[in-house]
């Protein structure tokens, strides 16, 4: 009767099917998008990668939005529908990490294990609780503090604040310009309070550091464009566009819902509307649209109509909060996978 139980779980559940000797570290939110997992996740896997070269680091996520089932590896040259955006990005900008997407995180560490990974970052798994890995890590905007926010659909939570608690830290993305160590400290006190988090528990404090635009083909030697508009297809479009706005015109801005695929066309015609060439994208939708746009019928509509895709570079740079800053964040959580 046991026997058979735990045959019904395993195959219902995956409760109980063995997990390989990997190290893992998960990184979640309580808010709907636009938090900043993805660049802590590839903060994380670069971090990690030059602390402990030694280790095969993998990246796992669900794939959200995509078509494909199951488990799916991914590559810089894998399409959208196959794999997601945040994968995507993440094959884009981490080449020596195995990127791979699975609804079921288990099977998607085991077959990570297979690749011979020995640890892995694990995306969008706070509400995964079949699962819960060595070093858990929440990211909270500083613009949407989660003892300001309501549930859905009165808020922007989907999820209790208090399954904070399983967290092992917490990092605070997007803090403005300007702010002092008694801001900070006066935030973390507030976050600590709502979600009853201990005193162990670290929050620790980032900013978005963006970069000159950095043209579509890395082979081109072109001057930095004037004026330009401001495509997206993102959660917080608004911090995109302002950052672009910092040193070039925006003329126009195109906004689009959250993964979606952008349509070219509207493209074209808002750059001749607007007399421009120069169309500025985020870096997650430059790595959705390349597939689409860099061969056949759209690279040539891009070509004749004399479009310069440009793309906005973006990381997380931590600040010397309270609890410490980027060494103090990387050697906590590496501490809590068994790493020095």
């Amino acid at each position: 009767m046991w026997t058979f139980g735990t045959r019904l779980l395993e195959k219902l559940f995956g409760f109980t099917a063995p997990l390989p000797n990997i190290k893992t570290l998960g990184i979640g939110n309580v808010h709907v998008g636009g938090t900043g997992k993805t660049p802590l996740a590839l903060w994380l896997l670069h971090a990690l990668e030059a602390r402990h070269p030694e280790e095969k680091w993998g990246y796992l996520s669900r794939g959200y939005g995509r078509d494909s089932r199951g488990w799916h590896r991914v590559s810089a040259d894998s399409l959208p529908q196959d794999s997601g955006d945040e994968a995507l990005l993440v094959a884009h900008q981490s080449p020596n990490t195995a990127v791979g997407v699975c609804a079921d995180r288990r099977e998607g560490l085991r077959q990570l294990a297979q690749l011979s990974c020995t640890g892995v970052v694990l995306d969008d798994v706070l509400q995964h609780r079949r699962f819960r890995p060595q070093a858990l890590v929440v990211a909270c905007p500083w613009d949407q503090p989660w003892d300001e926010e309501a549930l859905l659909p009165l808020g922007t939570l989907r999820d209790f604040v208090g399954s904070v608690r399983r967290a092992q830290a917490v990092v605070v993305t997007g803090t403005p310009e300007g702010t002092t160590g008694a801001d900070w400290s006066e935030r973390a006190a507030r976050l600590r309070r709502a979600a009853s988090l201990p005193a162990s528990c670290p929050i620790y404090f980032t900013q978005w550091k963006y970069g000159a635009l950095q043209p579509w083909d890395s082979t081109a030697d072109v001057p930095q464009p004037n004026r330009v508009v401001c495509v997206s297809g993102i959660a917080q479009p608004e911090r995109f566009a302002n950052a672009v706005a910092q040193h070039h015109t925006v003329v126009h801005e195109l906004r689009f819902a959250d993964h979606a695929s952008l349509p070219l066309e509207v493209l074209l015609e808002s750059a001749a509307q607007n007399y421009t060439p120069d169309l500025v994208l985020t870096a997650k939708d430059a790595a959705r649209m390349r597939q689409t746009w860099s061969r056949g019928a759209p690279a040539q509509q891009l070509r004749a109509a004399g479009i310069q895709l440009w793309i906005l570079p973006v990381e997380m740079a931590f600040l010397a909060g309270p609890d410490g800053g980027e060494a103090e964040a990387l050697a906590y959580l590496c501490a809590h996978v068994g790493l020095s």
